[in-house]
């Protein structure tokens, strides 16, 4: 349906809804070109772990380095730049006025998409950070700030903007994950701000050791949260209303609840991943608590929309059929992502799961199936029918495509992880199975039961989906005769309307304010850097180095170790090797259990994602490696899935060889 819009770069622009047109559409454009480059890599990359040798010779389209790329292409391109583009489509219909300053807007959106493309290009040249989720190096982090803060004030001054104090649940959620979007970026990427402190101070403080893994931990729980799902659940309360064809979606005592609580609980759980690491007890305390803690308000959103769409679902177009069917979707993997969490931060299962593809699996349920099950509702309902035809079968075979495949690739990734923690409890007590050869029982796992080949599959037939969806949202875009008709306005909605689901709404007194949403948004992120981050950092225990940090986690400037450990981070050795011994069965037989002290001298600490081949804590104990075993790791070992490392020089290898061999 095409409303009666006028083009952006007018000097007049005639509704609320047209205000934002050209940037949403920009927006669009964009996430849906990171969406196909991103899930491209992702799928060669699961290719890869299997098939190791695939694109052998090349460092740059390496798996340790195209793993983390399409991560960051898929969490940052397409989905923080799709949920914002979504939010300036949605803001000013919610508000009713006009979008603040579209000029910055589009100036933030040229300047994240550029800091984005660019910090995904000097992960694949070999130019990261070492820590997951914040690979990017300063420079690109820089420029996503500037358009962050350019984006922020376009949303949150609109949003300000609205002449009336009763806001839709829609706008709490958008407000919130912007103010918490924008300090997430500032505490993760500390090493931004220690570029600057360059100009003051030779030696600008960072975050060493521990810390600097448990400041990761609570990036990684903010980035998902406090912002993904913060803003994906402000696009379902805005998303449901009009697919059914109504104006909005009034607040209600849970969708109350569900908005103080979300965010904030999310934070807490940062440790979920560090479960049975040399983090401090307590905090693997709080991490347990709050993912606990944030099974309430997850399911307080999933029952009130639920309740809010009951009876209300039969008499919906077809243009509008899949954008709910993929809401729903969304709703029942939002419910999973929490229950899987707190399978990583208790204690009976964390031991099992962590360092597995369990990691891996709720990565992608969460960032690939429950928002971007919301955002391509949303492209769904944007995007201006082709022949009607025609659009609802792309539509059918795009989420019979997406469901299939994330269904079994997130499958194989959850039970794989599952089977490979009981290897590792299985060999533990004779000490074999995660040590050295004794691996291959892990390995031979994988393929035995299908699970490395049932991700590949899973994760081919998701990109397929995606492919389909790029072409539909293509020709919407370039075939349309009216451009503006591309996210085009519902003349009947946006006018404004009839107030919903009545029988539920709270007292308007309760409702949030935008001043008490953007004050207590900030101070709740505070408070939670400060308990989770800033107080760990106070302990003596992290600080202070121990006699192993000392003899061997100790590089001089220039040494070969110090080259080695370089090269380490840069080819994403840490996707596939711990640095970390837990006091737990599973990982008898790896040497000393690690205690904060040991990683007292390092920046950032190289605990590691997942085992895809063994622990290196103490690996020369164990008889450390050799540059013909990184040349070609088949030689001798058949079932080793690590690419080889030809392609460095030979003084990269044995810089690599010398940093490896120091590891006691």
């Amino acid at each position: 349906m095409t409303a009666d819009v006028s083009h952006d770069n007018q000097a007049e622009v005639l509704t609320p809804a047209a205000s934002s047109q050209s940037v949403a559409r920009h927006h669009l454009a964009a996430s849906l070109g990171f969406l196909i480059v991103g899930v491209l890599m992702l799928a060669i990359a699961s290719v890869q772990y299997a098939a190791p040798d695939l694109l052998d010779g090349s460092g740059v389209l390496s798996y340790g380095r195209l793993r983390p790329t399409a991560i960051h292409f898929l969490l940052y391109g397409w989905l923080t730049l799709g949920l914002i583009g979504a939010m300036y489509y949605a803001v000013p219909r919610l508000a009713g006025v006009k979008l603040t300053d579209p000029g910055v807007a589009r100036i933030g959106f040229i300047l994240m998409s550029v800091g984005y493309a660019g910090g995904g290009l000097a992960i694949l040249l070999g130019q990261t950070d070492g820590l997951r989720y914040l690979e990017a190096p300063p420079v690109a982090d820089l420029t996503v700030l500037v358009g962050m803060m350019a984006m922020s004030h376009s949303v949150a001054r609109t949003i300000a903007g609205r002449d009336r104090d009763d806001r839709s649940p829609a706008e709490w959620f958008i407000l919130a994950a912007v103010v918490w979007l924008v300090g997430l970026h500032v505490i993760g990427n500390l090493d931004m701000l220690s570029l600057l402190a360059t100009l003051f101070y030779s030696q600008p403080p960072v975050l060493h050791g521990i810390n600097s893994a448990v400041l990761a931990g609570f990036y990684r729980a903010g980035i998902i949260g406090m912002w993904a799902a913060t803003a994906g659940v402000g696009l379902v309360y805005f998303l449901v209303p009009r697919i059914v064809g109504l104006t909005r979606f009034k607040a209600t005592r849970m969708s109350v609840v569900g908005f103080w609580g979300l965010g904030t609980a999310w934070a807490f759980t940062g440790s979920a991943e560090l479960t049975y690491t040399a983090i401090p007890d307590w905090l693997e305390t709080i991490g347990v608590m709050f993912s606990f803690a944030l099974l309430l308000p997850v399911a307080t959103i999933v029952v009130d929309i639920a309740t809010f769409l009951r009876g209300r679902t039969s008499e919906i177009s077809d243009k509008n059929r899949y954008s709910l069917n993929l809401i729903y979707l969304g709703l029942a993997l939002f419910a999973a992502v929490p229950v899987l969490n707190l399978a990583q931060a208790l204690r009976a299962s964390g031991g099992l799961v962590g360092f597995t593809d369990w990691v891996y699996g709720f990565e992608v349920l969460a960032i690939l199936g429950a928002f971007s099950s919301w955002l391509f509702a949303y492209v769904y309902h944007v995007a201006p029918p082709m022949v009607s035809a025609d659009a609802r079968r792309v539509q059918k075979w795009h989420v019979w495509l997406t469901v299939s495949g994330l269904a079994v690739a997130v499958f194989a990734m959850l039970v794989g992880g599952l089977v490979a923690g009981a290897t590792w409890v299985g060999g533990g007590a004779d000490s074999a199975a995660a040590v050295g050869d004794g691996f291959e029982s892990t390995a031979d796992a994988m393929w035995n039961y299908g699970f490395a080949v049932a991700r590949i599959a899973g994760l081919i037939v998701f990109a397929i989906g995606q492919a389909l969806l790029f072409s539909y949202a293509t020709v919407a875009w370039f075939l349309e005769s009216d451009r503006d008709s591309v996210l085009a306005a519902d003349p009947a909605l946006d006018a404004g309307g009839q107030e919903v689901n009545e029988e539920l709404a709270v007292d308007p007194e309760a409702e949030p304010t935008w001043r008490s949403i953007g004050a207590i948004a900030l101070a709740a992120g505070i408070g939670v850097f400060a308990l989770v981050v800033f107080l760990p950092s106070l302990e003596s225990e992290a600080a202070t180095p121990t006699i192993l940090a000392d003899e061997s986690r100790l590089y001089a400037d220039g040494s070969d170790a110090a080259l080695g450990r370089d090269i380490y981070i840069r080819e994403g050795c840490s996707y596939c090797h711990t640095q970390a011994v837990r006091p737990i069965v599973t990982d008898v037989g790896l040497g000393a259990v690690s205690v904060a002290g040991d990683y007292a001298h390092e920046q950032p600490v190289l605990l590691g994602v997942a085992r895809m081949g063994p622990d290196l804590m103490h690996i020369a104990d164990r008889g450390g490696t050799t540059v013909d075993h990184l040349k070609d790791p088949r030689k001798e070992r058949p079932w080793s899935t690590m690419p080889s490392y030809d392609y460095l020089s030979q003084a990269d290898l044995e810089a690599l060889v010398a940093y490896v061999n120091g590891l006691k």
